[in-house]
């Protein structure tokens, strides 16, 4: 036992610290097989049950995603959008908005941000608009929404496979939730769009392409998590129901993820938990919660790296974080 706690505190601490690390991925995996050894090949076939369909939907959305982009798709969007949005600002970015939420539910929030960061890139240069803005809404909006739906991110189809949870389950408790965070931290940065009106001007080419994108560091870091964690404490029940009960999981789960990446902390949550109301709540913490931070998120680290941003994220979202998790939250308790 005391070798396991040790394997699996070096994974989570690798996994936290550098979440989108080559090295990190390699330790936790390696510390995952180290930590399957000891404890028996059941704990491997747990693992992979659970990571398994994430991994193949992922690597299917993340490359559609590219090669949608590489084929131009970013730039007719965005052409599409800005003549949607009849020179009216605010219009154009609630379009942007409802894009990102579409591709989310379509792509997962990792292969939208892959198409919403050239698709705000060449929006900003066509219309001469301030790029921060759209960009923050169109991940705040990911990230949000991606709670909404089971495919929306990667960590929902992992806790429904270890937790049990079905899809319809899934939506009747976390589709309203999820649209109305989105809502909520959409409206964060309508105060930053400038000047009402736009016009656009001369298309110009977009030569960077983003690279085809297989998850292998997300797969290796997941797996090595969940092989690390499994069975390795008794199980906690989360049938609690009440408000408080779920406000309280929600809260901790959201902070875990904003400190540590909610990456490690779904690995937790999904090895250490039982299905019940809890669960649900656990998801918001994830989703929702993991936007407070810039690296709360595997896909706001992807999103910052593509747009080269690197403003200080946490003074802009951590009030309106916690304001939708409780949104999220009391949605939830009232469906439940």
């Amino acid at each position: 036992m005391l070798s396991r706690l040790i394997l699996a505190a070096v994974a989570v601490t690798f996994v936290a610290v550098w979440p989108r690390s080559r090295m990190s991925a390699a330790v936790a995996l390696g510390a995952g097989l180290l930590s399957a050894l000891v404890a028996g090949w059941g704990v491997a076939a747990d693992t992979a049950r659970a990571t398994g369909p994430m991994l193949v939907f992922l690597t299917a959305a993340l490359t559609v995603a590219a090669l949608a982009e590489r084929a131009g798709l970013a730039g007719r969007a965005a052409e599409a959008l800005a003549v949607a949005g009849r020179s009216r600002t605010r219009r154009l970015y609630a379009l942007v908005c409802l894009a990102s939420a579409g591709l989310t539910c379509l792509v997962s929030l990792d292969g939208s941000v892959v198409l919403m960061v050239p698709l705000v890139r060449t929006l900003a240069y066509r219309c001469r608009i301030a790029q921060a803005p759209f960009f923050l809404g169109a991940v705040a909006v990911a990230n949000a929404v991606s709670l909404a739906v089971p495919e929306g991110n990667p960590t929902n189809l992992v806790l429904m496979s270890r937790l049990g949870l079905s899809p319809g389950a899934f939506l009747g408790h976390l589709l309203l939730p999820g649209l109305c965070a989105a809502v909520l931290c959409a409206l964060v940065p309508l105060r930053r769009l400038g000047r009402a009106h736009y016009e656009i001007v001369a298309d110009a080419p977009d030569r960077r392409r983003v690279p085809l994108l297989v998850p292998w560091r997300i797969g290796a870091q997941m797996a090595g998590l969940l092989a690390s964690l499994d069975r390795l404490a008794p199980a906690l029940s989360l049938h609690g129901g009440g408000l408080a009960a779920l406000l309280a999981v929600a809260g901790g789960t959201a902070a875990a993820a904003a400190a540590a990446n909610n990456l490690p902390v779904s690995a937790s949550v999904a090895a250490f938990a039982t299905s019940g109301p809890g669960a649900y709540a656990a998801l918001i913490g994830l989703s929702v919660g993991a936007l407070a931070t810039a690296h709360g998120s595997v896909a706001t680290l992807i999103a910052r790296e593509l747009a080269g941003d690197s403003r200080p994220w946490a003074r802009t979202w951590a009030a309106p974080t916690v304001a939708a998790v409780g949104l999220a939250t009391v949605l939830l308790w009232l469906l439940s």
